[in-house]
């Protein structure tokens, strides 16, 4: 974890005390901390800091860390390693959605959070033009993978074919990278362990489907989103699964009720201040679609179609 994260964080437990984290610090290389610990003077958790990467996740959200299948198998890693990375290594069935999705991004002096980050990219693209950055995920596989790519500067990677057949992939990233600018972290996009109004840009990329409680969700990025000269940046493919969330917390995708009418239609309006969800409220200055693709293996793929909303705050 690199040292200037440390007065931006705080306990995921005691949100509404917006308690800052103390780091004890165990083993340092430079600036990152590489071993260590966070701790809450509030309720006395104690968040761990392990080769490098810091867990910083309330307690109900703990055990997806432990598990070794979902986004934290093997697999996965090559899917989204491919998904977030292929534009550079030229594969022709790449898209451009990271290009896309990016070239929203305005100058800033301030931070930006990327909600989500899986592997990366897009927190890489904000380094351009943002003091600092930060990425969360609740996959400690792609976390970790995320920083040695920090580090390395480079990406080279086992790209699954088939069953256990793989073939080497590996690439030169971007020199307009500012690498000292980001750092990766294992938190929860409905517990953002952040202090409020910090972040000048937030990025919420095909997350909402995936979490229990979207609502919460936007709640918490207008609790660290800075109330002027702010960028929120969202999208998603409203693809709503009852084992994920109950229907009754979708904001899209029935006939009655809260979620009634479109998912972006619903979305769009609570960025224009319905329900105060977003208080002061954004002014949309874009939105549309973009496609994307989860490559699983050299036959099955996902091909995706998310729907974006970009927000801002004068």
């Amino acid at each position: 974890m690199k040292k200037w994260l440390k007065d931006k964080l705080i306990c995921p437990e005691c949100i509404n005390e917006g308690v800052l984290l103390d780091l004890n610090i165990k083993e340092e290389k430079e600036d990152d901390v590489t071993e260590g610990e966070l701790s809450c003077s509030f309720c006395k958790r104690s968040y761990p800091i392990h080769k490098g990467v810091a867990v910083i996740l309330p307690d109900t959200t703990m055990p997806v860390i432990s598990d070794s299948s979902g986004y934290n198998s093997k697999n996965m890693l090559s899917s989204y390693l491919w998904s977030h990375f292929s534009d550079i290594f030229k594969d022709p069935c790449a898209t451009d959605a990271y290009r896309v999705w990016s070239a929203f991004f305005k100058k800033s002096d301030g931070y930006a959070l990327d909600i989500g980050c899986s592997v990366g990219r897009l927190s890489f693209e904000l380094s351009k033009t943002h003091s600092h950055v930060i990425g969360i995920d609740t996959s400690i596989s792609f976390i970790k993978k995320a920083r040695e790519l920090l580090f390395k500067k480079r990406l080279n990677f086992d790209l699954v074919i088939e069953g256990l057949i793989t073939e080497e992939r590996s690439c030169d990233f971007d020199t307009a990278w500012n690498y000292d600018r980001i750092d990766f972290i294992v938190a929860d996009a409905l517990r953002l362990p952040f202090r409020k109004k910090l972040f000048s840009t937030v990025t919420s990329i095909n997350i909402l489907e995936k979490v229990t409680r979207p609502i919460q969700h936007l709640i918490d990025i207008n609790r660290v989103l800075s109330e002027e000269k702010s960028m929120f940046v969202f999208s998603d493919p409203f693809s709503w699964d009852e084992s994920v969330s109950d229907s009754e917390h979708w904001l899209g995708g029935v006939s009655n009720g809260n979620g009634k009418s479109r998912g972006i239609d619903n979305v769009a309006s609570l960025f224009l201040g319905k329900k105060g969800i977003f208080d002061p409220p954004l002014e949309i200055t874009d939105r549309g679609n973009v496609s994307w693709k989860i490559r699983k293996t050299e036959n099955l793929w996902e091909y995706i179609n998310s729907q974006f909303i970009v927000g801002t705050r004068n």
